[in-house]
């Protein structure tokens, strides 16, 4: 080393375990519980979607629903979701029902 050069500092290092004297205790590990045993248990399945309700089914939003029965033959039935004007409740009252003058599908019961 040279005159003009300061004196180096000394290399720091990582602390040890060892606590130095009069300082803190060093920290202790903690023993960890045992490990639970987790079982898998799936879940129950859904339950089954309720049966579609309606036997027609509007042209214009697709919505199912019934015709209502208290009405009189020459009164309008309209959509219960879109309010679109379907057709007579003669018609839909007809058997079979006149689709050609309905704005509504008539959809067969399964079975």
């Amino acid at each position: 080393m040279s005159d003009s050069e300061p004196p180096r500092r000394k290399i720091l290092s990582l602390k040890s375990g060892v606590a130095a004297p009069g300082g803190p205790k060093p920290l202790e590990r903690i023993a960890r519980p045992a490990q639970r045993i987790r079982t898998f248990t799936p879940e129950p399945p859904p339950p089954p979607a309720p049966p579609a309700t309606g036997d027609f089914k509007c042209k214009p939003c697709g919505t199912r629903f019934d015709p209502p029965t208290d009405l009189a033959d020459d009164d309008s039935v309209r959509c219960p979701s879109c309010n679109a004007r379907l057709g007579l409740v003669s018609d839909f009252r007809a058997d079979p029902p006149n689709v050609e003058k309905l704005r509504a599908r008539y959809l067969k019961k399964p079975g």
